[in-house]
């Protein structure tokens, strides 16, 4: 165990040299984006409080000496920085071993099996990605977002380090080394470090992979201004292997190192930088609570905000591989003279929003608040050229904008009602004409003795345009250039909650036509035939004293099956027995089971990252079973794991451990993880 901790070394090591590459950005940046807070901080009144709205600020300070009890609040950013949405510390011993982020939003999921390997929701409606790149899709549960980022106000310094491995150090080994420190300067201004580290060599041929994500944001709070700002950057490097050769491998468990793959000198390398500010002026007064003479609340009645974001993506597919074995994997090969090629796409965004803020006044009935917002962004970039020569590997250039305005209704505080309504239309550039309408209502709904019992009701209606990539791109194996109308979506749902009783249940319901897709030749397509979608879930935890039983259950049909496969049925099912340890050590043992039934799983395109249409053979009908068991001592986690426990074949059972065509997931492996968290 003691040579596991040989990992800090190299995580040391590379955060020096991120440190040292980054170091002149990095500074040029602080200064533009710290200047506003310090010079801010100079000429406004020194109080204290985190000027969070509904937070009232103290001017008595805190006496010398007198201990801080430790205090963490989060909340993420949504709507240009209009909204700030709380969450809570993921501190959840129940959900410790679920260390893979495909899984952190998902029942089951297609996926290529390792770590650090693309991956789409096997639930229809929730193929939402952060990621605004089209190429990096497939990747999103492991690239990190602004809108991905959540933020703090601690009264003392909060830490976090997780550690997690396979098995074997040194054959088929699986690294994980996540950091997050966060720290308040003052009690307003607040910064954040984030480093997540993994490597995965994984079990079979050509297949590893390296994810990698430094951050480092702040947040400053006062009560007339916020101001966010920081910067992102995450690598991804993959292998490519294109599969095992047949299905059939499978019945040889033992030789499944040595087991023929397709490709064998391909990889893939993502990367993409962020920069990101959003900054709000807000116009209020202050209001005594009445509860002490020296104790107020500012209550604030119009903002202006402004929101900024650079993207900067590239994408890179190496292919090493010589003329035959390339020729019997790839259909098409567009610059047959050349052996080695790097197909180099990278893709930039710029976006500013204006946006003006009306807030709703809480102590007034029938008071909503009020938003409007207009945006411009542009994006540039470029992508490989082989339209007009098919021998001649140029450059074909990316250059588009788009202008939008938008702007909504909102009540947040009411006790009976809570909704928001947006709308989204771009005015001028290559999505003109594109327009995004939501709705969302909540009643509170006390029931059965659950006060905090709701129901709530969503829906979207979109006309939106194609990705500029699912017109256009050029590549040594695919290429298409077409005019798609945009895609008519119509989405309405309901939820009804009962968090006292652990019970979830909820429905959607989608009209889709000019549905986008990629064909059974990896490429984006569409059709003009009418498309139904309908899912339905439920989600309960039973449990009797120490016995816990969590049920995750969705039902899902498309009504053109040609165009959307999804599994019609799929589970989560996790049971454990919990107890406790001399009155200290909080103990579960337990195992999980992830299983949907037998559809035609989308297959991969290495080249492009894309998953597409298959209709060869159906997967599915394989029970995933993770034995496990987790420790916890006050904020020190443990957690032990054998994975894929059906995959032995001694045990008997019968089936194949993939959820993507010919490529499968991990064998049985052990694994262990530990997560210290410090706040005091």
């Amino acid at each position: 165990m003691l040579r596991n901790i040989s990992i800090i070394n190299p995580f040391l090591s590379f955060v020096l040299n991120i440190g040292i590459l980054y170091m002149r950005k990095i500074f040029l940046y602080a200064i533009m984006m710290l200047f506003p807070m310090v010079l801010f901080a100079q000429i406004e009144e020194e109080q204290e409080g985190t000027g969070m709205e509904g937070h009232g600020h103290n001017h008595d300070h805190e006496e010398k000496g007198k201990q801080i009890p430790p205090k963490v609040s989060l909340w993420y950013l949504d709507g240009y920085g209009a909204f700030q949405d709380s969450t809570m510390l993921d501190t959840l011993h129940a959900t410790a071993h679920i260390f893979n982020p495909v899984y952190k939003n998902a029942y089951t999921v297609t996926y290529l099996g390792n770590y650090g390997t693309p991956s789409i929701n096997n639930n229809f409606f929730n193929r939402d990605y952060a990621t605004s790149y089209f190429f990096a899709q497939s990747r999103d549960s492991y690239i990190l977002t602004p809108s991905k980022l959540k933020f703090f106000n601690t009264h003392t310094p909060y830490s976090r380090l997780d550690y997690s491995q396979s098995e074997n150090q040194s054959t088929n080994n699986e690294t994980r080394f996540n950091v997050v420190h966060s720290q308040n300067i003052t009690p307003w201004w607040n910064f954040v470090f984030r480093v997540n580290l993994a490597k995965s060599e994984g079990q079979y041929l050509q297949q590893e992979s390296k994810n990698n994500t430094v951050s480092l944001y702040t947040s400053y709070n006062r009560d007339n201004f916020n101001i966010y700002g920081g910067f992102i950057t995450n690598s991804i490097k993959n292998e490519e292997n294109g599969g095992i050769t047949s299905d059939t491998l499978l019945d040889k468990p033992d030789d499944a190192e040595y087991w023929n793959v397709n490709l064998n000198a391909c990889e893939t390398e993502l990367k993409s930088n962020y920069f990101f500010t959003n900054a709000e002026y807000r116009f209020g007064k202050f209001i005594d609570t009445g509860e002490k003479g020296d104790e107020e609340v500012f209550k604030p009645s119009f903002g202006l905000l402004y929101a900024f974001e650079a993207d900067m993506n590239k994408h890179s597919f190496l292919d090493d591989e010589d003329d035959a074995d390339s020729a019997s994997f790839f259909r098409n090969n567009y610059f047959p003279d050349s052996v080695s090629t790097t197909d180099e796409i990278r893709y930039n965004r710029l976006s500013n929003v204006l946006q003006f803020k009306q807030y709703e006044n809480a102590d007034k009935k029938y008071s909503f608040g009020k938003r409007a917002f207009i945006g411009f962004e542009t994006v540039s970039g470029h992508m490989p050229d082989s339209l007009v020569n098919d021998t001649t590997l140029g450059r074909y250039d990316i250059k588009y904008s788009n202008t939008f305005i938008g702007g909504g209704i909102f009540r947040e505080k009411g006790k009976f009602w809570n909704w928001n309504f947006e709308g989204k239309v771009y005015i001028a550039g290559r999505n003109a004409g594109q327009t995004e309408l939501s709705g969302l209502i909540y009643k509170p709904l006390p029931f059965l003795g659950d006060s905090l019992a709701s129901i709530s009701f969503n829906g979207k209606l979109e006309n939106k345009v194609p990705d500029y990539f699912q017109e256009k791109f050029s590549s040594k194996h695919y290429k298409w250039w077409q005019n798609l109308d945009m895609e008519q979506r119509m989405t309405v749902g309901g939820v009804l909650r009962f968090p006292k009783h652990k019970f979830e249940a909820g429905a959607k319901y989608a009209l889709i036509t000019n549905f986008l897709y990629n064909d059974s030749l990896g490429i984006p397509n569409q059709t003009s035939n009418e498309i139904l979608v309908f899912s339905a879930y439920l989600d309960k935890d039973f449990s009797y004293r120490g016995l816990h039983l969590r049920t995750r259950l969705l039902w899902q049909k498309a009504s053109e099956e040609r165009y959307i496969h999804i599994p019609e049925f799929s589970a989560f099912v996790s049971g454990y027995l919990q107890f406790v340890w001399s009155k200290v050590m909080f103990t579960q043992i337990g195992a999980d089971l992830r299983y949907n039934t037998k559809y035609y799983a989308d297959a991969y395109a290495p080249s492009t990252g894309l998953f597409y249409l298959q209709n060869e053979k159906k997967y599915g009908d394989y029970p995933y079973i993770d034995i496990y068991a987790t420790l916890r001592l006050k904020r020190t986690k443990v957690f032990f794991k054998y994975m894929n426990l059906l995959s032995n074949s001694k045990i008997g059972y019968d089936g194949e451990y993939m959820t993507s065509p010919h490529y499968p997931m991990n064998r049985a492996t052990f694994r262990l993880g530990v997560s210290w968290s410090f706040y005091d």
